[in-house]
């Protein structure tokens, strides 16, 4: 007789635990988090990061919390109540703007099951934005000693002095930022023994940046009297604007 009541009081307790760590009533699930990432833009090899750092943000009804990383939210593993959630993972800042400084981001909307534990795969994607100033060999042809300088709306600058086609790294800038294009070069000599006429671009402005998008200025030039700047997102034309020059002015506008 002890032995059968030893028996059921020991099994009463461990219902009892089992209710309060696992399910809280019943009505409480877990979740298991991994992520991965997309590298939509870049043409530089990015150093990208382990799922597990990315930052974790969790909301629901009545319900939020973060998490420094993904590995802390699945260390924790925490119970929550079954319902509908918004979870969102990041890795890098917003705000920051230069070479390999890339942001990811994404959200994506979870149900939570009672008494059961749900695994939830992301993938977060690059969310700032590129750009860059290229030449072509026809401009290299009839201008030299080319600098050009990209303004961001946050005021940050980057420095251009094409001398191939392709020279120019992409650096990362933010999503919806403005971006102002500014430079210089100069013709042939005409004499043989000055540098060249000297030439100011009109500066031209972009009035918003898109997410996940490079945006190259290239610079064209059809003979020494023009030069075309040509607007690419993800190498698509989407403006150009020419310029005509007198060649006998020594400082032309």
């Amino acid at each position: 007789m002890k032995k059968l009541i030893y028996f059921a009081a020991a099994a009463f307790l461990l219902a009892g635990c089992n209710d309060n760590n696992d399910t809280a009533g019943n009505d409480y699930g877990r979740l298991t988090i991994s992520c991965g990432t997309d590298l939509t833009i870049g043409s530089r090899a990015l150093t990208v990061p382990s799922g597990a750092d990315f930052s974790l943000t969790l909301l629901g009804n009545d319900y939020t919390n973060s998490w420094t990383t993904v590995a802390d939210f699945n260390n924790e593993n925490p119970l929550l109540k079954e319902g509908k959630y918004t979870v969102s993972i990041a890795h890098g800042d917003p705000e920051a703007e230069g070479i390999d400084l890339a942001y990811y981001a994404t959200t994506q909307e979870i149900t939570v099951i009672p008494r059961r534990t749900t695994p939830i795969t992301l993938t977060a994607k690059i969310a700032n934005s590129q750009t860059r100033v290229i030449a072509t060999e026809r401009f290299l042809t009839y201008f030299h000693d080319a600098s050009f300088t990209v303004t961001t709306g946050s005021g940050n600058t980057f420095e251009y002095k094409p001398t191939t086609a392709e020279t120019g790294d992409p650096v990362f800038v933010k999503a919806e930022t403005t971006l102002t294009v500014t430079g210089t070069a100069r013709h042939p000599s005409q004499t043989g023994v000055d540098e060249g006429p000297k030439i100011t671009f009109t500066p031209q402005t972009l009035d918003a940046t898109q997410p996940r998008t490079c945006h190259t200025f290239r610079f064209d030039a059809t003979d020494a009297g023009s030069a075309t700047l040509t607007i690419l997102f993800d190498d698509k034309p989407v403006e150009t604007i020419s310029w005509t020059f007198e060649l006998n002015n020594d400082a032309i506008k």
